[in-house]
């Protein structure tokens, strides 16, 4: 019988330091996290993810905006290791995780995710862009309401509680993040 597949030893840490940041902030807001694990980062990068654009990545995304028939962003299916990342997380937390990755080309001014009831974590792969998040319509008023504006690097996550709205702006170098959604519980 074939041996349950584990995370290597950086990549377990950083879900451990995930589940941690959003136990901690998931009913309090959002909150930025940088991996404990300076390994973290390169192992991140392993997870093998699609290419995107089709000719490879980065060399064929050239700046600008892209022709009108081809998104400024683009979700990927993710590969084993990325859903052995979010169903490692998902025991911690008791929730489904989904993975997806994103590509943002050079220039582009998109990447908006409503807020939909779930929690997620975003977490940039290569690359940077500039992130605001507020609060959705018809939130609670629980907490502020003003908007969090702040610059995502290669490395950093975002945990991005319920009931905001954040939208991904000034991508100056092609841009790939890792998206894990929290959903409902099991």
């Amino acid at each position: 019988m074939p041996e349950p597949r584990r995370l290597e030893k950086p990549l377990e840490s950083f879900v451990q330091e995930l589940a941690l940041c959003v136990a901690t902030n998931g009913d309090k807001g959002p909150a930025l996290l940088w991996p404990e694990d300076f390994d973290t980062l390169p192992e991140l990068l392993r997870i093998a993810r699609p290419s995107y654009p089709r000719k490879g990545w980065p060399y064929a995304a050239e700046n600008g905006p892209p022709p009108p028939d081809e998104p400024q962003e683009r979700p990927a299916a993710p590969g084993s290791r990325a859903e052995l990342l979010a169903s490692s997380l998902g025991e911690l937390l008791g929730l489904r995780v989904r993975p997806a990755f994103r590509f943002m080309r050079s220039l582009s001014v998109g990447g908006r995710r409503t807020s939909d009831g779930t929690e997620c974590t975003v977490t940039v792969l290569e690359g940077a862009c500039r992130c605001t998040l507020t609060r959705g319509e018809g939130a609670p008023d629980s907490g502020p309401r003003g908007t969090v504006d702040l610059r995502l690097r290669a490395g950093g996550t975002l945990f991005v509680p319920r009931d905001h709205v954040y939208s991904l702006l000034d991508v100056h170098t092609p841009t790939v993040l890792l998206e894990l959604v929290l959903g409902e519980t099991d």
